[in-house]
């Protein structure tokens, strides 16, 4: 990677076509500017004409948001075994051959990979999910970073030694024209909610019997079960309206939205799976839930109760362990509370644990987001038995739901969270989805309420009637 401070655009340009020529190989340029205020909601609104190009990402400590604009890059993969070590290998290959004109390493800037891999990439594709691979990722044409005060724009170009430099001012001249559009008042269209329906939950909660049995009889300690929810709308359903209700309703959680041709990923998720800062490791066990009280001396009882609740106490420590026994090989030290916290959040709280660590020389992130997925908190104990047995008794394709979804740049910083809370927007349609870990004392009709639970945010930020 070739960086340059402070000089010119053309120039940059022209020094990126020439080793385009010189290795016969396309080169990345990225140029990162720092702008006046930029709202990022107004920006993913005024990116309209990249629809199916878009992603945002904003994160639940309010440290930084992304918002994507077109794709300069699309890297995907099929693959089942290898797929981590494919997108982190092509994505080295770019960074290593690219121009990046910058200021200084703004964590969040420059070369930027959004995207996510799939939950299970051996379960059975559904025709809903064919717009995503088992690992989706998207290097944007354009892309706000708002960090604190400041606000950065990147420019990423993909330089061919043939091409004509008329293009590359076109798209500088875009760029001025989406920070106009910014700057615009626009009101997100909303679509008529006509009605939503549990898909097969009879058989769902026949599935959760069936493994409760097998539980009891000490085949596996934990299995995560999850379900679907179909949602019609009177037309198409916009990422926009549905970004702009999320962004207001759960502002303590990650926020995201991806958008691959005529479908769109989206929620906000409360869990991390990892970040990265340099060398700092932050995780997050998060298991164990129950509802939030009318009151708050109601409120603060059913917390308390979670806390000495021995089924949910076990099935938290038994994330713990795992995030532990995961992440303890990349790491030159770890510091985990001896006992979980109370996250509070709109719907619901849960039992949590949060983990540090210093990562080791030469870990990447890419590296602890394969060894952490799937969590026992969205797969179970022990992991590959969890796993076939929701390949058997689910029988849903999970998609991107449960799995990790997040962003690294070009100096190995970076996040990904589980992506809980979400749900497919597609066409005229959403399909939402949500899960409960599976114990031996676990009984089907409970586990119901907490997935309608579960679903509850994604269904307000869809326009429809929650009771709470």
């Amino acid at each position: 990677m070739v960086t340059i401070h402070k000089t010119n655009i053309e120039k940059a340009y022209d020094t990126a076509k020439m080793k385009a020529k010189q290795i016969h190989h396309p080169v990345l340029l990225s140029i990162v500017e720092e702008v006046d205020v930029v709202d990022p909601l107004s920006f993913y609104y005024g990116g309209s004409s990249f629809h199916g190009e878009r992603f945002l990402w904003k994160d639940r400590d309010h440290t930084i948001t992304l918002v994507g604009l077109g794709a300069a890059q699309i890297l995907s993969t099929d693959e089942m075994q290898e797929r981590f070590f494919t997108v982190e290998n092509e994505w080295k290959r770019l960074i290593r051959e690219s121009v990046v004109v910058t200021g200084d390493k703004w964590a969040g800037t420059g070369p930027l990979l959004f995207g996510g891999f799939s939950f299970d990439p051996l379960n059975e594709d559904s025709d809903e999910w064919s717009h995503f691979s088992t690992g989706s990722f998207q290097l944007p044409m354009f892309m706000l970073t708002k960090t604190g005060k400041m606000n950065y724009l990147t420019m990423n170009v993909i330089c061919h030694p043939e091409d004509d430099e008329r293009l590359f001012h076109e798209r500088i001249s875009l760029r001025e024209e989406l920070l106009a559009n910014a700057r615009k008042a626009i009101i997100p269209e909303r679509p008529e909610w006509l009605g939503n329906r549990d898909v097969k939950p009879d058989e769902w909660k026949d599935s959760v019997q069936s493994v409760v049995k097998r539980l009891q009889q000490g085949e596996m300690d934990k299995v995560v079960l999850a379900r679907k929810c179909e949602v019609a709308f009177d037309r198409r359903v916009s990422s926009d309206f549905v970004l702009d209700n999320l962004w207001k309703q759960q502002p303590d959680s990650f926020v995201f939205s991806f958008e691959r041709e005529e479908s769109c990923f989206i929620g906000a998720t409360p869990e991390r799976l990892v970040k990265k800062t340099g060398e700092e490791i932050l995780s997050t066990c998060l298991a164990g839930s129950t509802a939030r009280g009318d009151t708050l001396v109601s409120d603060e009882k059913l917390g308390e109760e979670l806390l000495e609740d021995e089924k949910n106490r076990y099935e938290h420590q038994l994330v713990v362990d795992s995030i532990q026994r995961a992440l303890k090989p990349f790491c030159d030290s770890l510091s985990i509370p001896s006992s979980p916290q109370l996250m509070k959040l709109k719907d619901i709280q849960h039992l949590y644990t949060p983990v540090i660590g210093r990562a080791s020389e030469h870990t990447s992130l890419l590296n602890l987001v394969e060894k952490l997925h799937p969590t026992p908190a969205l797969g179970g104990v022990p992991r590959d038995l969890a796993m076939h047995v929701i390949r058997q008794e689910e029988e849903m394709d999970r998609g991107l739901y449960a799995a990790p979804i997040g962003w690294i740049d070009a100096y190995g910083n970076g996040e990904y969270a589980v992506a809980l809370r979400s749900g497919l927007l597609q066409g005229e349609k959403a399909y939402l989805y949500a899960g409960c870990g599976i114990v031996a004392d676990s009984e089907p009709e409970s586990e119901f309420k907490e997935t309608q639970m579960k679903f509850r945010p994604m269904l307000r930020a869809l326009g429809g009637t929650v009771h709470d």
